[in-house]
């Protein structure tokens, strides 16, 4: 019992400690690389392409910068 309580403890912490992008959406290229993809995915950023154009949320740009670039 304590083993479940202690993983459901961590769980919460660590799904509380996500960041929640809710900036309005951003243009910042022309192109999505299987590259950007992958670490979009691995540090759960949103992005949207549309019509040859890559957008992410504006509050997301700073560590798109650093962990994508």
């Amino acid at each position: 019992m304590k083993i479940i309580m202690l993983l459901v403890t961590i769980t919460s912490t660590l799904s509380a400690c996500q960041p929640n992008y809710t900036g309005e959406y951003i243009e910042i290229g022309d192109s999505l690389t299987e590259y950007e993809k992958e670490c979009f995915k691995e540090n759960h950023i949103p992005y949207q392409y549309e019509k040859g154009k890559l957008y992410i949320p504006e509050d997301a740009f700073d560590v798109v910068i650093n962990t994508c670039s």
